[in-house]
């Protein structure tokens, strides 16, 4: 107390001082002795605690700590207006130096005036007394009848929520929500405030779950929503019992069966359930033997095939004890029924050639089985020509079957013919009988390329486009929308998908039309070389009919040389066949006309050539004609004409055979 009064005497004996001095003589000098008195500095320059030694408080417990705040001439300023704060909050709060323990940990706590901050203080806080429960662990991964996956763990805590370590209460876990059964163990001692459970099972429906947790004079604790799956399957149950309908047809409703867990639930089983009859005889048709699909296996095409009245199923699945279902009873099964697919058959054909058969499909659109199918008879109009028809079952005779019809008609008359084909069954009531239709027509042609250009030569690099018609009977019609063309020779001749030709190499190449219903036709392409003369005819066809006269014109396409003499041959074939000598085509005469090489010839017609020797002094040019040849065509088959050369000089003796191109020609007599 003294050392608090001291300052404040000092000043007062101060003052008295100068007070007496400043009054005596009253003389106009006395002003003049007065002196100004300094200002007090009461800035706070630090600040002290008390108690400052560490502390330790329980959780929910409070210590009460006073805070000084001292001038830098060491006079006290007190507590007032000072400020205190908690580095952690959350572990202790403090208010007015009061400090309340929450959280267990430590926490420093100081006092502060604008920026001077007290030395801290450290406050530790333990935990409280026992007040309550806590789900560290949540349960999960449950599935009926089978531990939990994870097993609860629960704190014993105190009001503030700190693990109360010391604890070793005895917790206690009930279901809480869901229903069912717990099995286990279902107390679990704390050991360090935790109490820790093992071998929890949770039988019964599936579905969410809670599970509760209690202790003696603490607050329980709840567990987050968890949910229960079907657990491990081992029995199976007719979930729908079947209801028959009629014999021989799927049942009115099919049976489902599933497969359970010990609770009942339906497990995600994909195990097979087969189905037998257990009771009223007959057989089972249609799928008896189902995969489930988690868990269910429903027979949806189960028939019973047999006489009609009641009976009972038998399901059987590996491991799983059989179940039988309720009686149901079947009724008698309707006759089976024949029917066609398409309901009449219609063909078309030609007279040079008997069309492809034909196949009807036949089925059962009645409930009976249909077996033993058979035609019994083939009928045909009256005055018509019969027995153009055959119906047979070439693979097998129970419905569903196919009914093959052939039809020859190679030697009717062109027209419209009419049959009937009358087929029966086993288990049907009546017959049924199949109109069937033959449509004879003139043959059609198809022709590719015409008279001129049958037989052409084309360049390389140049096109040909000869054309395609399709005619019947000899009057144009549709064209075949199935002709293809192909070329017989692609390195010497292309062909696309229009029928234009492109020339590639010097060669003779045949490109066909070609055709899915009629016969094929074809052109010859000649390619001469790229350069010189060409020895050639002026045939434009290859096909001719006995009898015919065939006028040849021997010609050589100089193709820019001058043209001084030339020996060539033209040739033709003779076959030799049992009767001797065989002149399918025979040589009638020549001329050399018009020709500007004056040629001189030889025939032979033992051995069918014609020599052509012929000179021109100036030269000849362009397309120079050697001789016209005539033949007459006396029989069918397979020859030609053939040109070559063993003589071409240029009008300056230049020798021309190697870069001459020689030209042969087929005649084709049907």
């Amino acid at each position: 107390m003294l050392r608090s009064r001291r300052p404040r005497l000092v000043t007062l004996l101060a003052l008295s001082v100068a007070a007496c001095s400043g009054g005596g003589g009253g003389g106009a000098g006395g002003d003049s002795a007065k002196t100004p008195t300094s200002p007090v500095d009461n800035s706070v320059a630090r600040i002290d605690i008390a108690p400052n030694a560490p502390a330790a408080v329980v959780s929910g417990a409070t210590v009460t700590l006073t805070a000084t705040a001292f001038a830098k001439d060491g006079r006290s300023l007190g507590g007032s207006g000072l400020s205190w704060a908690s580095s952690n909050d959350a572990v202790a709060s403090v208010a007015g130096g009061v400090v309340t323990g929450r959280l267990v940990g430590t926490a420093i706590v100081t006092a502060t005036s604008g920026s001077i901050v007290s030395t801290g203080v450290s406050v530790t806080v333990t935990a409280g007394a026992p007040a309550q429960l806590g789900v560290r662990t949540q349960p999960g991964g449950a599935s009926s009848g089978a531990a939990l996956v994870t097993q609860p763990v629960i704190e014993v805590r105190d009001a503030a929520g700190n693990l109360a370590t010391a604890s070793t209460s005895a917790v206690t876990v009930a279901i809480g929500t869901g229903g069912g059964t717990l099995s286990g163990t279902a107390t679990a001692s704390a050991a360090g405030g935790v109490a820790t459970f093992s071998g929890l099972t949770v039988t019964g429906t599936i579905g969410a779950r809670t599970l509760t947790f209690a202790a003696t004079g603490l607050t329980s604790a709840t567990s987050a929503s968890f949910n229960l799956s079907a657990g491990v399957a081992t029995q199976i149950a007719i979930a729908t019992q079947p209801v028959g309908g009629t014999a021989y047809a799927a049942f009115t409703t099919p049976a489902v069966v599933t497969i359970r867990d010990a609770a009942g639930n339906v497990a995600t089983s994909t195990a097979t359930v087969t189905a037998t009859i257990a009771s009223g005889g007959g057989a089972l048709g249609g799928t008896t033997a189902v995969s489930a699909i988690a868990g269910v296996a429903t027979f949806t095409s189960l028939t019973v095939n047999g006489t009609a009245g009641p009976r009972t199923l038998t399901f059987t699945c590996t491991g799983f004890a059989a179940v039988t279902s309720t009686s149901f009873n079947v009724a008698a099964a309707p006759p089976a029924i024949i029917a066609f697919a398409p309901t009449t058959a219609t063909i078309n054909s030609t007279r040079e050639q008997n069309p492809a058969a034909v196949s009807i499909a036949i089925t059962n659109t009645g409930v009976f089985p249909l077996t033993n199918l058979r035609v019994q008879g083939t009928t045909y109009e009256p005055l018509a020509p019969s027995g153009w028809l055959a119906a047979t079952f070439p693979a097998g005779t129970d419905a569903p079957a196919s009914l093959r019809l052939a039809a020859t008609s190679i030697s009717l008359a062109v027209g419209t013919y009419t049959a009937s084909v009358v087929v029966a069954g086993d288990g049907a009531a009546t017959t049924a009988t199949l109109t069937v239709t033959l449509t004879v027509a003139l043959p059609a042609v198809n022709a590719y390329g015409t008279a001129a250009n049958k037989v052409s030569i084309v360049a390389i690099s140049a096109t040909l486009s000869p054309g395609v018609t399709t005619t019947r009977g000899g009057a144009l019609t549709t064209t075949d929308p199935t002709i293809t063309y192909v070329a017989r020779s692609p390195a010497i001749a292309t062909v696309d998908a229009t029928g234009r030709i492109t020339a590639v190499a010097q060669g003779q190449a045949w490109v066909a039309a070609t055709s899915a219903q009629w016969p094929t036709d074809s052109v010859l392409v000649i390619v001469p070389r790229s350069t010189g003369p060409v020895l050639k005819t002026n045939m434009t066809r290859f096909t001719y009919a006995v009898g015919d006269t065939i006028t040849v014109r021997v010609e050589v396409d100089t193709r820019g040389a001058a043209l001084g003499a030339v020996t060539a041959t033209v040739t033709w074939p003779a076959y030799t066949g049992p009767t001797g000598l065989t002149q399918s085509m025979t040589f009638v005469d020549l001329g050399t006309a018009g020709s500007a090489m004056a040629p001189v010839t030889t025939v032979d017609r033992v051995n069918n050539v014609i020599l052509l020797n012929g000179v021109s002094a100036n030269g000849a040019t362009g397309v120079v004609l050697l001789a016209t040849v005539r033949f007459v065509v006396k029989l069918s088959g397979l020859t030609g004409v053939y040109l070559n050369a063993s003589e071409l000089l240029g009008a300056d003796f230049t020798n021309l055979l190697p870069s001459t191109t020689f030209t042969q020609y087929p005649v084709i007599v049907p």
